[in-house]
């Protein structure tokens, strides 16, 4: 019996219904994400301010140096087998268990490793006893939040996003009471990685049981499956390896040149830039499984969907980095004190590269769930090596405003690379409406917070915020898909149900 084919009507209301799906089930995880990634980022906030205030600069930029170098040697424990994870989870949900066990395995063995690094190497490189004690207990912190990460990859590739949700948020609310209680009783630097490192141990059982209460079947330890996994989860681990590298090696290469209260200086408006990383992070932990499915499945609303995200994200970016103009000192002085104020040009320049990291997100999102992880391997490289370069020819130069330009050009030549990536792979980006767009209407915008000089900065802002939401919409930026997506986050959407088609 020969099968019958859809007709062009049928084929258009499947695709209706998918998109329809889609949407909502982006601003389902959304709605859930964002409140939890605010209290995240807000708590980081408040003790990055918490610590700068009691412990001053020059503590402060020992702190600094402490969580990058933790920050990167904790990277060799995660090694991006967390998007290994969601992306193998959401493809065979069947082999979660054995996906899971693997995972834990590999960071449990990678985090004793490191913890073994971290105590003995900061002394042979010269740094005081002090920042070398927090920098093995900060790493230690590290290893063991990301072995209790896995069982919240597990629950993204689940889609259970809300549970993943809740245990970030709460862990955040605990670290940051911790810290707050610790500086008010007079702890030190000392005090302050002793509490992240209890803080960590408690995330592990934490996560393991919201885990449990979902996922019906056992976690699996296959090593023997470890061998043929290593060269996908290799592709991973050297692309978060690089991009982190490219996050925390500045702040260590400011105060190898200009010592620890320009690093301070440097790290509280860092400290900025990345509690405004929960935008698109929410968006990449909202899609990711989305995204998994389509690329083996429609590559057309694959497209379309990365086209959306770009566009939400370009629309985000772009007024933070023309507040980062006008508004930089005022913000750096209102958290930190006056003395801080001193990183405003540094902050601007910092925030002017969210242009292209927000959108780059979700490129190397889009890029793992098509496969081609092992691509952006060299484009990660290259902007490393740049980051690297401009670093330590920037830094002696011009300090903190050297660091950060040179983050500002590694951020740009990341994300052209990284798009022209994807339209190799077929995915191409709908320029006109996911960047064009955006561009044109901040314009006039930028232009009108520039020239109201004299008026209040609250004014300005004002103006100019209202020209460019009004621009947006008289570009027709947005579409009906994208009200249909703020309807939903704002609770009044329907509830996303998986068509048939897409099971």
């Amino acid at each position: 019996m020969t099968e019958e084919k859809p007709s062009d009507g049928q084929q258009t209301d499947k695709q209706g219904v998918r998109t329809a799906y889609l949407i909502s089930l982006l601003a389902q995880n959304a709605r859930v994400l964002a409140a939890a990634g605010l209290v995240t980022r807000l708590a980081g906030v408040v003790v990055a301010v918490v610590l700068a205030r009691g412990l001053g600069e020059r503590e402060f930029g020992r702190y600094v140096v402490a969580v990058a170098f933790a920050s990167l040697l904790g990277l060799l424990v995660e090694l991006g087998t967390g998007g290994y994870l969601v992306r193998e989870g959401a493809q065979k949900p069947h082999l979660l268990g054995k996906t899971t066990g693997l995972v834990l395995a590999l960071r449990a063995g990678l985090g004793l490793a490191v913890i073994a690094v971290a105590i003995f190497l900061p002394p042979l490189l010269g740094y005081e006893q002090t920042t070398s004690i927090a920098i093995a207990l900060f790493t230690t912190a590290a290893a063991v939040r990301v072995v209790g990460a896995t069982f919240l990859s597990a629950l993204q590739a689940l889609e259970h996003l809300r549970d993943v949700a809740a245990v970030q948020a709460q862990q955040a609310l605990l670290g940051a009471c911790a810290a707050a209680i610790v500086i008010a009783l007079g702890g030190d630097l000392i005090a302050v990685s002793l509490v992240a490192v209890a803080v960590a141990v408690v995330s592990v059982p934490w996560s393991w049981r919201r885990l449990e209460a979902v996922h019906d079947g056992s976690i699996e330890f296959p090593l023997g499956d470890l061998r043929p996994a290593l060269p996908v989860v290799a592709s991973f681990s050297s692309v978060m390896l690089f991009s982190t590298a490219i996050t925390y090696l500045d702040s260590l290469l400011v105060q190898a040149f200009r010592g620890d209260a320009e690093t301070g200086l440097y790290g509280a408006a860092y400290r900025i830039l990345v509690a405004l990383y929960f935008i698109p992070t929410l968006y990449t932990t909202a899609v990711s499984r989305s995204l998994s499915r389509l690329a083996s499945r429609d590559r057309d609303a694959l497209t379309w969907l990365h086209s959306r995200i770009v566009c939400h994200l370009m629309v985000a970016a772009l007024p933070l980095a023309v507040f980062g103009l006008v508004g930089s000192r005022a913000l750096l002085d209102l958290l930190y004190g006056e003395p801080y104020g001193d990183a405003d040009t540094a902050l601007a320049l910092l925030l002017a590269s969210l242009v292209f990291t927000f959108p780059a997100w979700i490129g190397s999102a889009t890029a793992y769930a098509v496969g081609a992880e092992r691509r952006v391997v060299p484009i990660v490289a290259a902007s490393l090596a740049l980051n690297i370069v401009g670093n330590l020819v920037a830094i002696p130069l011009w300090g903190i405003e050297g660091a950060a330009a040179a983050n500002l050009a590694t951020e740009g030549m990341t994300a052209v690379l990284l798009f022209a990536l994807l339209g190799r792979q077929g995915v191409d980006l709908n320029w006109m409406a996911a960047v064009f767009k955006p561009l044109i209407a901040i314009v006039p915008s930028a232009l009108i917070v520039l020239a109201l000089a004299d008026a209040p900065l609250a004014v300005r802002l004002t103006i100019g915020a209202g020209v460019y939401v009004g621009g947006l919409f008289l570009l027709r930026t947005f579409d009906m898909h994208d009200l249909a997506f703020l309807r939903t986050v704002g609770g009044r959407g329907k509830t996303a149900v998986e068509p048939a088609i897409d099971r």
